[in-house]
Formats: structure tokens, sequence, C-alpha cells
């Protein structure tokens, strides 16, 4: 696949500017290896001279940077000596649970105990080892220059991200957070302890944990806020501050050294450096160092805003999850500008609005996001500690609370329900007014509509208590796929406070080959197969890029009060001999809730097709067409009526995977609607939600099935197969990411 992408670029440039690059590649390849000698032969330390000559000519030596920081001149920070009071206090009257659930994960890190990447708490010990994926027992040479280590080769076996989600140090923000709740010194001592510990074990470019830099700039961000914290406590002396310092400016030079950008692409990664730099440049005024890295992060920033979002205000990875990443790493970023009188482009501030408005209609009623595309747990920082871990990674509200003050709307801010807590430590008094002027007037929720973004290709219906979340976009990241799944206009569906049909997520990466292909396949989501093929192609060794064969368009969006109509269709399959024309119809009823999925096909000869139908936990009972699907504690019900005029169906139960976040996976059932059928296939789907004990009547559903079948034909047409797909209206071939794309 990187053969086929090479070959596709080599094509489509001229020979002057391939000569270019390929002079550029080289030599990018001739400094890497100048700097790994360099740096066995000389060592990577930064010794007392060198500090000395990075700091400000006004500083001169150790003592006057020692003077510097403790002057109480340090930059503006979101939490400090003099706001934390009221930080405090805010969190006691509008989040009081979050108090001792934050002492209590602090209170776990100072025991070593983690809970990361699925593994269930785990205890380290009293030397933490910060080159073990301590979920396999694999350990990452501490030696071996970061360019040498890589993830796990096929067929996996251990996993990198462990080492490295340990090393963002994200754990010791909540040391911070519970220092500044209760005054205790054992969290400052802890701090000090274990950066020391890891400053020791992990020399500049050696070792798993500066192999990417996004994780070396997550770690910069992480340390400024929680040293933040400590900044009045005897545990931080100078000796201590020295060594931070030491290893800070070693952070900035490997991060502005490595940054994770190609001619071709840029993505979440190159963000994550870019707020890194911005960070230790803002925070950071005492290097020489400081001024290139604050310029060269905020002036990318706001170009990668411009690059890797849509003009609608989806990220353009095609993946919930990590746009929920990309929002909190540039919201991050303004708002330690703000503190800093930094400008932020209007149009950059403009589009982050639309990233927001996005957040507020992927959310489910539960609060809770669907899991179209790849989910990592990527946080830039974790302000909260949660009372059910992994409800961390699928409720993303906290974002709207720190946008409804940022952008001062009201909508936001109702719809962030009771997030506050990450807002309240981020903008302080600010949030804190803002919460309480909204529960001063007892507004409802806000009552959202159905909405297409049609750039990014995401359609959400609403209406009767329930939520459809529809996915017809394209495979993201300019056609690489690399944290897309095969789930082209596959869909969600929730109602009476719960979802129901489910995206079964990511699970894992390089730990497992062959689940990392599982859960991405087109078996693993709620679309139509054929043939057993997959609707993108991709390779097996190839895990972050599948092949852009789908390409998929929207022909119709038409939604009014009483019912919305939204017609798709992709290429998927036009790669076939012969080729197949693949249509979905999305048609809801909104009084009611019921919405029907109708699939047309049309292509030559006898073929196999499958729609599995991936459930929240429920027991499912089946009789001939119809399934009933009763999910535990709830009084509301589902029904699924299948009905093919054209085609040889059956219905049957089975069990899959689901996957709310990385490392961790839970059986749930599945409705397995299969068969064949010859030339052409009408297969639809109808669900209907309904109260009450039992089974609703076959014969009720079949009437209720083909009126919905007979309004969805009548007003969305029959595809004309012989003319192929009808001509797009919107999507994603009108929306590149951005103006500059």
């Amino acid at each position: 696949m990187r053969l086929r992408r090479g070959l596709k670029l080599a094509r489509s440039l001229p020979p002057r500017r391939l000569l270019e690059r390929g002079a550029a590649k080289l030599g990018r390849a001739l400094r890497r290896r100048w700097r790994k000698g360099r740096d066995r032969l000389l060592g990577t330390g930064i010794s007392g001279g060198q500090l000395r000559s990075a700091l400000r000519p006004d500083l001169g030596d150790e003592s006057g940077l020692l003077e510097f920081l403790r002057s109480g001149c340090a930059p503006a920070f979101f939490v400090t000596p003099g706001n934390a009071g009221a930080i405090v206090s805010g969190l006691e009257r509008h989040c009081p649970e979050a108090m001792a659930l934050s002492v209590s994960a602090a209170d776990r890190a100072c025991a070593h105990i983690f809970d990361l990447l699925g593994s269930g708490p785990v205890a380290l010990g009293e030397t933490i080892d910060w080159h073990a994926d301590f979920k396999s027992g694999h350990r990452y040479d501490p030696r071996a220059y970061h360019t040498d280590l890589s993830p796990a080769s096929p067929p996996g076996g251990h996993d990198i991200k462990v080492p490295w989600e340990l090393s963002r140090c994200q754990h010791l923000v909540w040391l911070g957070q519970a220092y500044s709740l209760t005054g205790d010194e054992k969290y400052p001592r802890e701090f000090v302890r274990q950066v020391t510990d890891w400053i020791e074990a992990n020399p500049p470019a050696f070792g798993v944990n500066w192999v990417c830099a996004m994780d070396v700039a997550i770690r910069s961000v992480n340390w400024l806020w929680a040293c933040h914290c400590f900044q009045r406590s005897p545990a931080v002396t100078d000796e201590f501050l020295l060594t931070f310092n030491r290893s800070l400016l070693a952070h900035g030079r490997h991060i502005i050294g490595n940054l994770e950008r190609s001619d071709e692409i840029t993505s979440n990664h190159y963000l994550s450096d870019l707020v890194g730099l911005a960070y230790l440049g803002l925070m950071c005024p005492q290097f020489r160092e400081a001024r290139k890295w604050r310029e060269v992060g905020l002036r990318e920033l706001w170009r990668e805003m411009r690059r890797q979002v849509y003009a609608d205000g989806v990220d353009f990875e095609a993946s919930i999850s990590y746009h929920r990443l990309v929002a909190e790493l540039f919201l991050s970023a303004i708002l330690l500008g703000g503190l800093h009188e930094v400008a932020v482009p209007a149009d950059v501030m403009a589009r982050l609005e639309k990233m927001l408005e996005f957040v507020m209609h992927y959310t489910r009623p539960d609060g809770t996001a669907p899991l179209f595309g790849d989910c990592d747990n990527g946080r830039l920082h974790r302000l909260k500690a949660w009372a059910v871990p992994e409800r961390e990674w699928t409720d993303h509200r906290y974002l709207l609370a720190i946008g409804a003050v940022l952008f001062q709307r009201e909508d936001l801010g109702l719809a962030a329900g009771d997030q506050w807590e990450e807002a309240l430590w981020l903008m302080g008094e600010q949030a804190i007014r803002f919460k309480e002027s909204l529960d001063q007037r007892h507004l409802p929720p806000p009552e959202l509509g159905s909405r297409l973004f049609p750039h990014g290709g995401l359609c959400f219906l609403r209406g009767g208590g329930a939520y459809v979340a529809v996915d017809a976009g394209a495979n993201g990241q300019g056609g690489v796929g690399g944290h897309a799944h095969n789930d082209t206009l596959s869909f969600e569906f929730a109602f009476g406070g719960r979802p129901w049909v489910i995206d079964p997520g990511t699970y894992v990466y390089t730990a497992d080959f062959d689940a990392r292909n599982r859960f991405r396949s087109s078996c693993s989501h709620d679309v139509l197969v054929i043939d057993g093929q997959e609707i993108n192609r991709f390779e097996s060794h190839e895990l972050f890029a599948m092949l852009d064969d789908a390409r998929p368009v929207v022909h119709t969006w038409d939604p009014s009060a009483e019912r919305d109509l939204l017609i798709g269709s992709h290429h998927g399959y036009e790669r076939l001999e012969p080729p197949a024309f693949v249509r979905r119809a999305f048609w809801f009823e909104k009084p009611t809730g019921r919405l029907l999925v109708m699939d047309e096909v049309g292509i030559a000869g006898h073929h196999a097709f499958a729609c599995d139908l991936h459930l929240a936990p429920a027991a499912i009972e089946i009789e001939g067409r119809v399934a009933w699907v009763e999910s535990p504690g709830s009084e509301w019900r589902l029904a699924v009526c299948v009905v093919s005029p054209a085609g040889r169906v059956n219905l049957a139960a089975s069990t899959g995977w689901s996957s709310a976040g990385y490392g961790s996976r839970n059986p749930v059932p599945v409705l397995s609607v299969g068969g064949e059928f010859d030339d052409r296939l009408s297969l639809a789907c109808v669900l209907v939600p309904y109260r009450g004990p039992g089974r609703m009547p076959a014969e009720d559903l079949s009437d209720i099935a083909e009126r919905m079948v007979a309004g969805c034909r009548r007003e969305g047409g029959v595809p004309a197969w012989a003319e192929g797909p009808p001509s797009p209206v919107s999507g994603p071939s009108a929306g590149a990411p951005g103006d500059a794309r």
C-alpha cells in the first residue's frame, strides 16, 4: 500500500519537484544518522554550562534563573497560588463529588497504581519501570536510540503505547489538583520523586519515551501543569528546579528537532508537537529558544486548523475520538495564549466554534459519543478523575463547557450537563460565573434538530426521543485513512436514554494485528457487505492506512418537521467484476423515532450479502424476519423487521465485540442479517422502539415496515442501475479539509 501511494505521488509531481522531495528526504535521513552518531559519542544530557548558555542574557547563570523562577513574576497560567482558592470553592459548589475523586486518583498515583489503556488497576511497585509495557511484560531497551525503536511487528504481542501513555505523566496533574484541594505536602514530594526518577531513567533521545515527539510534547504540558500547582511547596527545591529546567530545555529541543510532519500529510501528532512548543514557548521565557518555540508552535497551529479541520468544523481524520483530542489541543493552546494576550486569527476561532457545535450535535442523549473511527484514549491533559473510569473515553461534554465560556454560548453550556470540572480548572472564576448564571435561570437543555455536516459527511437525526448518527464521510487524512474504519454509511441508533445499535469501537493497535484489522473491518460495522469484501481495501500489516475505494457521496438530505430523508452511496464495490452500485437510504420518522434503513444493490450474477447490527447488551428473540430486542433495566424494547422483495434473507443472533475504550473489549449481541441474491438486492431494516413488556405483534411491524418503505421509495426514488449512482448534491467530495486544501 505504501508502494501504491508512493507511485501515485510520483506520477502526480513534475520531475523537478520529485527530485526536490527526494533530495529533502535524503537530507533528513543523513541528518538523523549524524545526530545519532553525535549523541552516542557526546551524550545528550544538558550540562550546567549548556543550561547557562541557553538562558536569556539578563538571567546570567543558575542563580539568576532561580531568582527569576522564585520572584513571583512567573508567566500567567491556569492555576496559580492566587486563584487556586477560588477554583476549589467553585468545585465545592458545582462539582462536590470531584474533590474526593481527585484526591483518590492522586493517592493511587502516589502508590504507583495505574489504570492505563484497558489494563485495570496495576501496582507498578516502589520504583516505576518507565520502559516497560506492563500489560505484556515486554521491556524496551533504555539504551537504544529513539530512532531505532518501533512498535511491535506482526502479529503484535506487546504495545508501545503503554510506556508512552505512562510517560505522558498525565497523572501528575492529579497530584497538583490534590495539593490545591488539601495542602498535603506528600503530593509535591511524590511529584519531585517521580519526575527526578523519570529524568534519570530517560536520558534525552534514548529509550522508548523519546520515540514519538507527540508524547514528548504531551509530557511537557503535564509537567508544566503539575509544577505550577506546587510553586510554593518546600519540596520543590532549587536543585530540583535546575534539574527540571534542564529537562524542559531538552524536551523543547527534541520536539522542534523531530516534528511529525511530511510533505503529504500532517495529523494530530503534529498538532500535539505544536501545542507542546506553544506551552514551552509561553511558559519558559527563561530560555533564548522559547521565542522560536512559541512562534513556530502558534503560527503552525493556525495553519493546521485550516488544513486539518473541514469548513463545517469536523476533524479530517474520520474519527469522533480524534476530533475530541484535536478540539482539546486547540482549546488548551488558545486558552493559554489568551492568558498571554496572544491574538488568534478570527477564522481559526470561527472554525474552533464549529468544532464544538459538532461535538454538541454528535453527543447522544445519554451524554456519550458514537465510536466512529479509531479511539486510543488520546488526551492532552486529564483534569478530571472519573467515578466510572471507562466513561472518560466516551463523554466529551467537558469540551462544551469550556467552549460555552470561551464563546459565551448558552446552548453549549446547557448541553454540557454536569461536565464542568475541567472548565473550572482551565478557566477559573470566569467559568464559575458563567455556570452560576446558567443555574440561576433554570434553563432546559437545548432542543437539537437534525443536522448534516456536509464536508465531514456525518449526519445526526433527532426526534421522538430517538437519535441516529450516520457516517457518510470519506476515509479521512486526504484519502490515507489512517484512523478510519470501514464504516461507510454505518449508523448508530439510540432511544429511551441509551444506545441500542452501536459502533463496536477500536480495541487495540499494534498489540494485536488481527484484532486491529477485525475491529476496523466492514463486518464489524453496521454496513452492507457484498461477497465478504471490504468496502475499502487494506493490507493486514498496514494498520494505519486503507485504500480510498468508497468515496461516499450524499445524494439527498431532506429534513422536515415530520421526517428526515438521507440517501447516500459509495464506490467501494465498483472494483468488483462486475461492479456493484450500492445505495443506502435512511428514513426517520420524528414523532415515533422509527427508523428505516434501506440498502439497494445492483450487480450482475449470484452474490452473498451480510449486514450485522451490533447491539448494546441485550437479549434477542427471532421469529422469521422479525427480531425483538430487550435491554436489561429498560422499559423500552426494540423491534427489527426485515423486508426484502428481491433476495433470500435469514436472521440470526450471534456474538461480537465492543470496545468503549482502548485496550478493553466486551462481548455484545449481534443481529445478523444475511442471504443471497441474483443481480439486484433490495433490503430494508425497520427499527421500531416501543414501550411495554413482550413482543410487538409481527403483523403490526409488517404494516409499519411496508408503509415506511413505500414512503421512502415515493420520496427518495428508485436507483437507475443502468446509469450508475446519481450525482451528489453534497458530501465529502465537495469539502476537502479546510480552505487551503
